[in-house]
């Protein structure tokens, strides 16, 4: 494998979900601050102080909702940039599989709170992401047969 030459689909493929797992990465830390800054930030019209007003407790629960969600977020960017840095860029088929599968279904079921909830907040993000994704699967895909 290290006498072939590398095919210019799998360059900027791998260069694409490395700075998708980068994107995914910083978004995640800047929601995640946001989680544990505490500030008030409107959610459906309403601010926490008003949700507070309800039950002291429902404010700390949705940070915290929030900051799993975030850090969640912060270490499958941190996975999709190792596997695009490592075994995506070596060819590993198995690599094109696994993020086919585990960031493809994750997009997915972001997604799927506009028919199940519908709510769109949050919906566009995971929607840019499996763009992305599918846009660098797709042009080394003959790089992986």
């Amino acid at each position: 494998m290290e006498n072939q030459k590398k095919s210019l689909t799998l360059s900027v493929a791998w260069i694409v979900l490395l700075a998708l797992g980068i994107l995914m990465s910083i978004a995640g830390l800047g929601s995640l601050a946001e989680a544990y800054r505490g500030k008030s930030p409107f959610l459906a019209g309403v601010t926490y102080d008003q949700l507070a007003s309800l039950n002291p407790e429902i404010p700390n629960m949705l940070r915290g909702r929030r900051a799993t969600a975030a850090s969640l977020g912060v270490t499958s960017g941190m996975l999709v940039c190792w596997i695009a840095a490592t075994a995506f860029r070596r060819r590993e088929k198995w690599s094109w599989y696994a993020l086919l599968s585990a960031v493809g279904f994750g997009c997915i079921l972001s997604i799927l709170r506009v028919p199940v909830l519908g709510s769109r907040a949050g919906a566009e993000a995971a929607g840019v992401v499996m763009v992305i994704l599918l846009f660098a699967l797709a042009i080394s895909f003959r790089d992986f047969r």
